[in-house]
C-alpha cells in the first residue's frame, strides 16, 4: 500500500473492531443521541430559579426577567430561547435534571470532559460506554458514530466508533482505502490490523451508500451545525442501522463575557435542531426507541463577573428528552443559599444519570455503574 493510502487507513484505525451486522428486522434498536454542549453551559440562565431573589442580586445584568421566562412551575422556568423543550414539557417528553455533577469537580475543560465521558477520574480507564457494551456485547455495528465533540465515552483498547464529519465524506474517503493491496506484511502485527481495519472500513461504507447514500445532504446547506449533524442522524436511525450511540456537539458555552446575546443564540440553536430532529423521527416512528441526552463539562458560577459572564462553575442541569421519559423535574431545588465558593452544591452524581440509561434503557444484564437510579425513564 502506498504511504499515502496507508496514513488515510491509520486515520480510521481507532475505529472499528466488532463483527458487522446489519438486520431488516423491525424497528426494534434503541438510540442514545448524546449533544455535548462544550464549554460549560449555564444552568442557572437555562433552568431559571425566577422565584428566587437571590438569583436576581447576584446577576443583575445578565439575569432573564421573570416576564420573559417560560415558565414550567410556579418556582422554575426555561430561558425564552427554549420554546421546543418547553412544549416537550407540557407533553412529558423531556426530563430536566437538576444539581448534577460530581465531587470536588475539576473546573479543567479537558479534565473535566474526559472525567464525564470515561466515568472516572483514572485517566487510564476505558471510556463509560466502551465498557458498557465491551461487558454486554449487544448486538451491533460499531459503538457509535461521532459527529463532533469529545469521544472519551468511546476509548479503549480496541475502540470500536468513528468519528467523521459527514457520511458523505466517509463513503467518499472510504473509497480511496485499498483493501487489494499485497504490499502488507502478514507477520506484522501492526499492519494486519490496518488492513483489517482497512475492510470494516469498507464494508460498513458499502453499506451505508447501500442504505442512506441517496440522501440529498445537500437539502442541509442552510442549516445550522447542530442541525446538519443531527438531520445525519434521523437518516442513520430511519435506515435502522444497528449502531446504538450517536455523538453530536456545540460549541461556545465557555461565557466569560457578554454572555447574554451569545447564551440566546446558543440556546435557540439547540432548541431550533432538536425540534427539527424530533419531528422527524416521530414521524417515522422512532420517538419512542430514542433517548436525547445534552451534557456540559460543568456549570456557570452563581454571581455573574465583571465581563457580563459568568466563570467555571460546578453543578448544572441536564436535559432527558424522548418518548419514552416520565417528564418533569428531578434532582431537587436549586439552593443559592447553599453554596461552595459561589457554586452550586451537586446534589444528583452524573454517574446516577448513567446508570439509569445502563439499567432502564439499554437494560444491560450487567451494568458497569454501582451508583442508584433516577426515576425520569
Amino acid at each position: 500500500m502506498e504511504r499515502r493510502s496507508f496514513i488515510k487507513a491509520a486515520a480510521y484505525t481507532s475505529i472499528l473492531s466488532s463483527k458487522i451486522s446489519w438486520s431488516q428486522q423491525e424497528r426494534k434498536n434503541k438510540y442514545l443521541v448524546l449533544i455535548e454542549l462544550k464549554g460549560g453551559n449555564d444552568g442557572l440562565n437555562t433552568v431559571i430559579p425566577y422565584s428566587d431573589k437571590l438569583y436576581y442580586s447576584k446577576r443583575p445584568k445578565i439575569n432573564i426577567p421573570p416576564k420573559d421566562v417560560i415558565k414550567i412551575n410556579s418556582k422554575i422556568g426555561l430561558h425564552p430561547s427554549l420554546n421546543y423543550f418547553a412544549e416537550l414539557y407540557q407533553n412529558n417528553e423531556i426530563s430536566i435534571i437538576q444539581n448534577v455533577g460530581y465531587h470536588k469537580p475539576n473546573k479543567s475543560h479537558f479534565a473535566s470532559i474526559d472525567i464525564w465521558e470515561r466515568a472516572s477520574r483514572d485517566i487510564r480507564s476505558n471510556g463509560w460506554l466502551y465498557e458498557l457494551f465491551r461487558i454486554n456485547n449487544p448486538d451491533r455495528l460499531i459503538d457509535s458514530i461521532v459527529f463532533s465533540g469529545s469521544t472519551g465515552f468511546f476509548k479503549g483498547p480496541k475502540s470500536n466508533y468513528i468519528k467523521i464529519n459527514s457520511i458523505s465524506s466517509f463513503i467518499k474517503e472510504a473509497k480511496l482505502i485499498d483493501i487489494t493491496s499485497t504490499n502488507f506484511n502478514a507477520t506484522n502485527e501492526n499492519q494486519q490490523y490496518l488492513l483489517d481495519s482497512n475492510r470494516l472500513i469498507n464494508k460498513v461504507s458499502t453499506e451505508l451508500e447501500n442504505k442512506i447514500g441517496q440522501t440529498k445532504w445537500k437539502s442541509m446547506a442552510n442549516k445550522t451545525p447542530l442541525d446538519r449533524q443531527l438531520t445525519q442522524v434521523s437518516q442513520l436511525m430511519n435506515a435502522n442501522i444497528k449502531i446504538p450511540v450517536f455523538k453530536v456537539s456545540i460549541g461556545g458555552f465557555d461565557t466569560h463575557a457578554d454572555q447574554g446575546e451569545v447564551h440566546h443564540e446558543l440556546l435557540n440553536e439547540l432548541d431550533n435542531a432538536v425540534s427539527s430532529f424530533s419531528k422527524y423521527i416521530k414521524k417515522q416512528g422512532l420517538w419512542d426507541n430514542t433517548i436525547v441526552l445534552t451534557y456540559s463539562e460543568f456549570g456557570r458560577r452563581i454571581a455573574e463577573n465583571g465581563n457580563n459572564g459568568t466563570d467555571h462553575g460546578e453543578a448544572s442541569c441536564m436535559f432527558c428528552i424522548g418518548g419514552n421519559v416520565k417528564g418533569g423535574v428531578f434532582g431537587g431545588k436549586v439552593d443559592l443559599q447553599s453554596t461552595h465558593k459561589d457554586n452550586l452544591i451537586y446534589k444528583v452524581d452524573f454517574k446516577e444519570v448513567y446508570s439509569t440509561l445502563e439499567k432502564k434503557w439499554f437494560k444491560a444484564k450487567h451494568p458497569t455503574l454501582s451508583n442508584t437510579t433516577i426515576d425520569f425513564i
